[in-house]
């Protein structure tokens, strides 16, 4: 080793030892806490039958609407256990779709609550803008909304990731429709008054 490259060779085994000496001080990372899902939020949702059991999964697909499909769906094992109930899908992107169920008992709530989003036809705050909302049990979030001077409507769906797509008055009408041939699918009085 010459006299120009000795230097050189002691700074380098130098750094290489404080970078050694700082790596095996560095404090351990702790492993990422994932947190349990939660629990069912509806009957359709926590349908599960005994392992070993025969399961029949009948369902009408009953239209979709701007990413947005909505399905009756009735679940039945042969031990007697039977849950109807809607699904709904909304697909915000090819990577991005999420479900919500909703439960036959609350169809006819779920009707009233799009018919008063529908209602909504101006601001109902002194605010410059506002959002108006009904959610299921099941996290189905329909949002009515001002853009502009205009109301729009926003469906959410999922428990722990979202997917939300959007609609216009025609969309939110569609989509009643479905949940009320849901409703009488599956033997719900509609929500109508």
């Amino acid at each position: 080793m010459n006299r120009m490259t000795y230097p050189l060779y002691l700074v380098s085994l130098g750094m290489a030892s404080l970078c050694v000496a700082a790596w095996a001080q560095a404090p351990v990372q702790p492993a990422p806490v994932t947190s349990a899902p939660p629990p069912p939020a509806t009957k359709v949702e926590a349908f599960k039958p005994a392992a070993g059991t025969v399961v029949t999964f009948g369902y009408n697909d009953l239209g979709s609407v701007s990413g947005i499909s909505v399905d009756a769906r009735e679940l039945r094992d042969t031990k007697g256990n039977l849950v109807r109930g809607v699904a709904v899908e909304v697909t915000q992107s090819q990577y991005r779709d999420e479900r919500a169920f909703i439960d036959t008992d609350e169809l006819p709530e779920l009707l009233k609550g799009i018919d008063a989003l529908l209602g909504v036809k101006a601001n109902p705050t002194t605010y410059k803008n506002f959002e108006v909302r009904y959610t299921t049990k099941g996290e189905l979030q329909l949002t009515a909304f001002n853009s502009g001077d205009r109301i729009r409507y926003a469906v959410q769906a999922g428990r722990i990731t979202k997917a939300q797509a959007f609609v216009d008055e025609d969309g939110l009408r569609k989509l009643r429709t479905m949940f009320e041939t849901a409703s009488q699918q599956l033997g719900a009085a509609p929500g109508r008054d």
